[in-house]
């Protein structure tokens, strides 16, 4: 049976493919309204990937005809207008049927763009398609048919696990590559091991202290698995989720500092969504400085990390406290904090910028991914050249961006990736070490 629906302008953000996949193959009928064509036309210039969604959905209309076509049967207004257009996916995809509600003169003219896009639902009796919860909540208030649309949502996640234990194996587990294990010896003394290539591999993780490059030496079982497989030669993509305080980012960038002192890569970049605020005074065109100062604010777990590695630093030489003499700063870079990240070749970029490069030879951190999309991950991911390797950072309690949600967002997507596929890592870190009032807060708010 054809279904109706009408298409919000969250679902065009979250991945303009969307809509090719509600319409079914053309089994189903999509709609859109002027309201949300102006919200994409105001969002295609932004230097971010939503205005790279935008810009692309907008390309789908490249040498489409415009039809006029009658009105659907319900509650019209003189002045309501359809317009059909065919939307280009390309060979593989084909077409998609996409219809253009135009309204002149809405009984909302003076609300909000949501109270428009609800009366158009209900005028037509259409099914409104958002991910935006609160227009949701709204429109399912009014009466209106109102659904989500998350593809790739994982409704389990907390039931991921990549640990295994004897006597305490998690019937889902995941017994694959890079699944990390503690065994008994025949004295009762525990020894660990990692999966890899289909057999399992002994850690050895008083080699990780050997290192010369190793600096942050890592503070429990987890952070060492963690070190150990993203330092692995075979390792290429890993994903790690854990709470604030659980020690991230500083364990990646010690990863990365070490694979750079082996050769195996040629610096580290640094990158992460930048989701602002609600407030415009907030978001990142209203910040002052240049675009680098701009980006600053969005790097504060980097610099953070890189200034706890400098503390350590300068307590182990003359030499160091010397070199990495001056201020630094949690919030921004100073000049010890700048010292360090051209030494060390370190880049800091933002998700919108990634786009249209090649990433070769680098060990790309890409922090908060689970305030990314799965088509950010995926948008990032195609452009990794050869000999690079990623690990994508993020608390699954922590989502700040408005279309995403815990089970459904960039991180908890390559989690579940990581349980049923062999290329990817999952490592997972549940112990606070920050301190014991971020640990209480964790745990109790």
């Amino acid at each position: 049976m054809r279904k109706h629906f009408l298409i919000d302008t969250s679902i065009i953000l979250d991945n303009p493919d969307n809509i090719y996949l509600l319409s079914d193959g053309g089994e189903n009928s999509i709609y859109i309204t002027n309201v949300v064509l102006e919200e994409l036309d105001h969002k295609k210039s932004e230097r971010t990937n939503m205005g790279y969604f935008a810009r692309s959905f907008f390309r789908t209309f490249i040498g489409s005809d415009v039809t006029p076509l009658p009105k659907r049967r319900g509650r019209s207004k003189a002045g309501d207008h359809f317009y059909g257009f065919k939307c280009d996916y390309g060979i593989e995809k084909g077409k998609v049927p996409l219809i253009v509600i135009h309204r002149e003169s809405y009984d909302a003219a003076n609300e909000r763009n949501d109270q428009k896009i609800i009366e158009i639902a209900h005028s037509y009796n259409l099914k409104l398609i958002t991910n935006d919860i609160s227009l949701k909540i709204i429109a399912l208030t009014k009466g209106i048919k109102t659904e989500s649309f998350y593809e790739n949502a994982v409704s389990d996640y907390k039931l991921l696990d990549f640990f295994h234990k004897p006597g305490a194996i998690n019937p889902n587990a995941s017994i694959k590559e890079w699944s990390q294990y503690e065994e008994m010896d025949e004295s009762g003394r525990p020894r660990f091991f990692i999966m890899v290539g289909g057999a399992k591999e002994e850690c050895h993780f008083n080699r990780l202290y050997e290192n010369p490059a190793l600096i942050i030496a890592p503070h429990n079982l987890e952070q060492k698995f963690m070190l150990a497989i993203l330092t692995h030669p075979q390792n290429k993509v890993t994903t790690v989720s854990g709470s604030t305080g659980s020690g991230k980012t500083l364990m990646a960038l010690q990863a990365g500092l070490i694979l750079c002192q082996q050769d195996m890569v040629d610096g580290i970049v640094y990158l992460r969504n930048t989701i602002e605020a609600v407030s415009s005074n907030e978001r990142l065109g209203y910040r002052s400085g240049d675009e680098e100062r701009k980006l600053s604010y969005f790097m504060y777990p980097l610099f953070s990390a890189i200034n706890v590695i400098i503390e350590d630093l300068r307590k182990k030489s003359l030499k160091n406290a010397v070199e990495y003499s001056g201020d630094v700063n949690t919030m921004e870079s100073k000049s010890a904090t700048k010292r360090f990240i051209e030494k060390n070749n370190i880049e800091m970029v933002d998700l919108a910028h990634a786009r249209g490069v090649t990433i070769s030879r680098k060990f790309i951190i890409f922090d908060e991914a689970q305030n990314a999309s799965p088509a950010d991950v995926k948008l990032l991911g195609t452009r990794l050249g050869k000999g690079s390797r990623i690990v994508f950072l993020g608390d699954l309690e922590q989502v700040d961006n408005p279309y995403l949600t815990k089970d459904r967002n960039g991180l908890v997507t390559l989690l579940k990736k990581a349980h049923t596929h062999d290329f990817i890592a999952g490592v997972q870190l549940r112990n606070t070490i920050r301190s014991e009032i971020s640990k209480w807060f964790g745990q109790n708010l």
